[in-house]
């Protein structure tokens, strides 16, 4: 296994929204945070995870979208798309928790429904402001510049004390869920690393999975850039599985870093982008 990463992550427009569910192994660079996106189908051109970045419209809030449908084929593109044109129109909307619940209404009132994990996270660079919400999906993994410890991408956060029973679960299930947000203050070096389950359920040959621990061993045992890191957490997979392909199921992770956010206050990106650019 050789793969590198493409440097296909640059020129974001303001308002965009990249992704899908087919291969792709990027270093992406988005407003205060940079790093690198990978995701491998395990069958064909498509498969059940799902990826998208994504940059607002003032040009300073950067979105990164981790989703695994349940099953294959066109339910999983149809429900790719639904949340490319879900999350284009929440590219402003700030609160994850909006976001998730709007979709999953949208998706229970489909004619297309599927169980959907989903982690979705947004970093806000003049506040250096880290956010993140889970839909029945995997906690990631953050990284302390200033004490050079990995710790679980999850804060003690409040669960709501009234309203739907059910909170943190998979999407498009027929259900309202509540969902909980994760504040983090972050700096310059800090570190986050997403993943789908395909990633901890890659299994060797005698029948054990990567986990948590084989995350948890590998990111304790150096640093070097985030391109370093997710080479060795690929070679690393495929040595676990003694495999040149995994087959298990798709493979997607997103490892970033925080880096200093757009220059000036962030009052003339929003009239720069959103008014002068407009108007041109």
């Amino acid at each position: 296994m050789a793969e590198r990463a493409q440097q296909t992550g640059e020129g974001f427009t303001c308002g965009e929204v990249r992704g899908g569910n087919g291969f792709t192994h990027q270093l992406v660079e988005l407003p205060g945070l940079r790093g690198v996106l990978y995701s491998r189908p395990c069958e064909g051109a498509h498969g059940g995870d799902i990826h998208y970045l994504s940059k607002c419209g003032s040009g300073l809030m950067s979105r990164v979208c981790l989703a695994d449908v349940a099953g294959h084929g066109e339910a999983v593109s149809a429900i790719g798309r639904g949340i490319h044109d879900h999350l284009r129109r929440s590219v402003d909307v700030i609160d994850e928790r909006k976001v998730l619940s709007r979709f999953n209404a949208r998706l229970n009132a489909g004619s297309v429904q599927a169980m959907t994990t989903v982690v979705l996270t947004t970093y806000y660079p003049p506040r250096r402001r880290l956010t993140v919400c889970y839909a029945g999906h995997p906690v990631g993994w953050l990284y302390r510049a200033e004490t050079s410890r990995w710790t679980m991408l999850q804060s003690e956060a409040t669960p709501p004390t009234t309203g739907p029973v059910f909170l943190d679960i998979p999407i498009g299930l027929g259900f309202t869920p509540a969902f909980t947000r994760h504040r983090f203050r972050v700096s310059p070096g800090d570190r986050l690393l997403l993943i789908t389950d395909g990633v901890l359920e890659t299994t060797s040959p005698d029948d054990n999975q990567f986990d948590r621990h084989g995350i948890d061993r590998l990111l304790e045992a150096g640093g070097g850039t985030c391109q370093e890191v997710a080479d060795r957490l690929l070679a690393a997979l495929h040595r676990h599985a003694d495999a040149d392909a995994l087959g298990h199921d798709d493979v997607t992770f997103f490892l970033g870093e925080i880096v200093e956010g757009p220059p000036g206050p962030a009052v003339w990106h929003v009239v720069k982008n959103r008014l002068l650019n407009r108007g041109r």
